[in-house]
């Protein structure tokens, strides 16, 4: 990680310098404008693109290509509808380093870029394989796994899914509940089944790569809602909803990504009713919440006619562990489950039994209550580390956003940063348009960093912060 900040990027994974990226022969088979993506999307796979680099302008690739420039426009748009790039208005197009796109591989890149709460003192392989070994050895549970031929989540994993999102006012009953392909794929479910023809998803002008990825798949307008340092306003989404322009409202209660935050009970309660008196769906997306125990009560308990509850096993127990957790409201279940139904027909139950069992052996309380240990001693270092910069993410956060001291932009930070070898990811990552000032970049406190890399590459990122960025541009 010691390296200088004025060594070319080139010299890591075979990245191109700034702007000097060129695709290999696009396919003749396709529209070029679509083939320009595809080589994007090639080229970030087998790792000759990374997050943060930045492609050439629109100007300088058609003349590389020998096409026009509203061909490379598109070709760039298209890209950014996939989730690949994203652009600074004055700065260029860069590859995204959040959502979709893995880390470039090599020992001295340091993933801060990804979201992968940090896992404690806690061997979740062993605990894997001892629940494997058991199930093996139970043929009811073999029988259980593979028996999917009714369509329908096996009623213990149901079981098993209300018990463990149960806390507070919030006790869902088994027969609200589906299991899902993970939280991704019931933010897919829940969007493609609730938002009405001609209306927006409403959430905060920052919000999960997911929601706006999943949108952006399902081409649906998603609308930025004014927020503060409680979260979403209410005001501001009262005047969102006016006039039936909204037909969902998406909510981050806790630990909301990207910033880390935990919305009050008091506003939790007072955007339940903005949404209630606009007759909106809520789908609330809370894959970590279950890190925060005294978390308030979510909207979910608030306003259950209306709210759609998203949860996750993967970041909180194992990220292997691909089970989603679908509270569907009584009024919109039928859609819910064909939407799931539709996109992946069951949640594998081989990981619905090993969740089960996990729930009901206190398992899965232990792994929640070690990674909520190791989240906190990483988040005081974190604090400690950067303590002249405003950080919100409550103290259990496996995750943090840093905004910028001018005159850092994202794009430029992504690019220095990379340059000594840490990952991190750029506000414009989860920015809902480009109108939207995203000048932060969130860093993931992560379970494959060890606490010793993890102050190195933070003194590293506060380095760079303090020295500015090198005339003439990207650092």
């Amino acid at each position: 990680m010691a390296r200088s900040r004025k060594e070319s990027s080139t010299e890591q994974a075979g990245a191109p310098a700034a702007g000097a990226w060129r695709p290999r022969p696009l396919s003749g088979d396709r529209p070029t404008y679509q083939a320009l993506a595809d080589a994007i999307a090639a080229d970030i796979a087998h790792g000759r693109l990374g997050p943060g680099d930045r492609l050439p302008t629109h100007r300088a690739l058609a003349r590389t290509l020998g096409v026009t420039v509203g061909t490379v426009a598109r070709g760039y748009a298209e890209a950014e509808r996939r989730g690949l790039v994203g652009g600074e208005v004055g700065r260029g197009t860069f590859i995204r380093s959040g959502f979709g796109v893995s880390p470039t591989a090599g020992d001295e890149l340091v993933d801060l870029a990804s979201l992968h709460p940090p896992a404690g003192k806690i061997d979740t392989i062993a605990l894997l394989s001892e629940t494997l070994n058991a199930v093996a050895a139970d043929p009811s549970a073999l029988r259980t796994v593979i028996d999917t031929e009714r369509g329908n989540d096996a009623p213990a994993h149901r079981q098993a899914a209300a018990d463990w999102l149960a806390h507070g006012a919030f006790r869902p009953d088994a027969d609200q509940l589906t299991l899902t392909a993970g939280g991704q794929h019931a933010l897919v479910a829940a969007l493609s089944a609730l938002v009405a023809p001609g209306t927006a998803v409403a959430t905060t002008a920052l919000t999960n790569p997911g929601l706006l990825a999943a949108a952006r798949q399902l081409r649906l307008p998603v609308v930025a809602v004014a927020a503060d340092g409680a979260g979403m306003t209410p005001d501001a989404l009262a005047d969102a909803c006016a006039g039936g322009a909204v037909s969902v409202v998406h909510l981050q209660s806790t630990l909301d990504n990207p910033t880390g935050r935990v919305v009050p009970a008091a506003r939790r309660a007072a955007l339940a009713e903005v949404c209630a008196r606009a007759g909106v769906w809520v789908i609330e997306d809370d894959p970590l919440g279950a890190l925060v125990a005294d978390r308030p009560d979510p909207v979910a308990a608030l306003l259950p006619e209306r709210t759609c509850h998203v949860a996750s096993a993967a970041k909180v127990l194992s990220l292997g562990l691909r089970v989603g957790l679908l509270t569907t409201p009584p009024a919109a279940r039928a859609r819910l489950v064909a939407a799931v139904r539709a996109t992946a027909w069951l949640a594998a139950p081989l990981l619905g039994e090993v969740f089960a069992r996990w729930v009901d052996e206190g398992t899965a309380a232990r792994i929640v209550a070690a990674r909520a240990a190791a989240a906190i001693e990483r988040r005081a270092l974190a604090a400690d580390l950067l303590s002249t910069y405003e950080i919100v993410a409550a103290p259990q956060a496996p995750h943090l956003w840093l905004p910028l001291p001018e005159p850092w932009t994202a794009g430029q930070v992504v690019a220095a940063a990379r340059q000594v070898g840490v990952l991190i990811s750029p506000g414009d990552d989860y920015a809902v348009s480009r109108a939207t000032s995203a000048h932060g970049v969130r860093i993931g406190l992560n379970a494959e960093v060890d606490d010793d890399r993890l102050r190195r590459a933070l003194l590293d990122l506060v380095a760079l912060l303090v020295a500015g960025p090198l005339p003439g541009g990207l650092s």
